[in-house]
């Protein structure tokens, strides 16, 4: 049995107490954010924070140089891409450690998960120019895709033609469109490319499938993709646009791109039911300071989390004011940023 300080007897964790106490699930929703670090100083962390609370409840330690990080729609699995280590960190969230390490044979930059939680798609820039599909069961690389000339960023999701990746190759000013639907006869083929404007190199895709959003680096713009048409809108930004979250906010669909260098957070109304679609609706400027490089939203869409990458810090943005409301400390470098429902058992016995 166990013993409390105030001497309070427990029952054992015999068969009947537990069948009798069955525990149940704890559900919180986690940001997993990767601590990159630099090139000569490279970082090896991923800090976990409690959206409802604010606070860090956890680091993991992870391979080095960590970038590109995904949530299984479970999730039960967090995957992180390890540039330097040319690896793929596994954690199990139940416990926030990792469980497998998957070699890969190029450096890796993204990291999306598909819809159905089965596999998971890296980019690998450094002249190899592909994209690599992992087996979430096996935990192995299947295959892998030829793309264009260094593909960083990438959106999966479900498009009203069909499950698709679009993957940002930054040296090619285009984007490669994958068909990742198991059922259709081009699975795992490039199907379209896009040309977008100078340097693209994140994704982000609107919830419904309809709309991609590009960050064009170079040329200080963003690319919205018609994923029925592949008509491209062009939209003026700040300067150095890198990252980007899109979510469902009191104002409707929105897409938040950070800055690395006017350090800015432009909105982008993603409604296209709104007359306003496509166009740069506020800039969130207060409060917002070193290089902010991503964006990710709470599922009911009322926060934003914006890692700094100079300010060893994660924004918090009340999105039904458009304000900073609150600065957590994170590791070094904070890079990427997914948000996902993590659910546990209390332990009993």
């Amino acid at each position: 049995m166990r013993i409390d300080h105030n001497n309070d007897r427990k029952p054992s964790c015999s068969c009947n107490y537990c069948r009798k106490h069955r525990p149940i699930p704890v559900c919180r929703e986690l940001a997993y954010i990767t601590n990159t670090g630099t090139q000569s100083s490279p970082g090896n962390t991923v800090t976990v924070i409690d959206t409802e609370t604010d606070q860090v409840i956890d680091t993991i330690t992870v391979g080095t140089l960590p970038l590109g990080i995904g949530i299984t729609p479970n999730g039960r699995r967090v995957y992180v891409a390890n540039q330097l280590d040319r690896t793929v960190s596994v954690i199990n969230t139940a416990e926030n450690v990792v469980i497998n390490t998957i070699p890969l044979d190029n450096y890796p930059i993204s990291l999306v998960i598909t819809p159905d939680g089965t596999r998971a798609y890296v980019t690998l820039s450094n002249g190899e120019d592909t994209v690599a599909v992992i087996d979430i069961e096996t935990n192995t690389v299947t295959e892998t895709i030829p793309v264009g000339r260094v593909p960083l960023g990438q959106a999966i999701g479900n498009t009203p033609f069909g499950t698709r990746d679009y993957v940002a190759n930054f040296e090619d000013d285009t984007v490669s469109v994958i068909n990742v639907n198991p059922d259709s006869p081009p699975y795992n083929t490039v199907i379209f490319t896009i040309p977008v404007e100078d340097g693209p190199e994140d994704v982000v895709m609107t919830p419904d499938g309809t709309t991609v959003y590009v960050t064009n680096y170079n040329a200080n713009s963003v690319s919205a993709i018609d994923t029925g048409t592949n008509a491209v809108t062009t939209i003026p930004v700040g300067i150095g646009p890198v990252g980007a979250g899109i979510g469902n906010t009191p104002f409707g669909v929105r897409a938040y791109i950070t800055h690395e260098t006017s350090q800015d957070i432009y909105i982008i109304d993603a409604d296209p039911t709104s007359p306003a679609f496509n166009t740069v609706v506020d800039i969130i400027k207060k409060d917002v300071t070193g290089q902010p490089s991503d964006a990710a939203f709470t599922a009911d869409g009322l926060k934003a989390y914006v890692p700094t990458y100079n300010g060893n810090t994660v924004l918090v943005i009340d999105t039904s004011k458009d304000e900073v409301i609150r600065t957590i400390k994170a590791g070094d470098f904070p890079n990427i940023i997914t948000i996902g429902r993590v659910c546990g058992f209390p332990h009993h016995c």
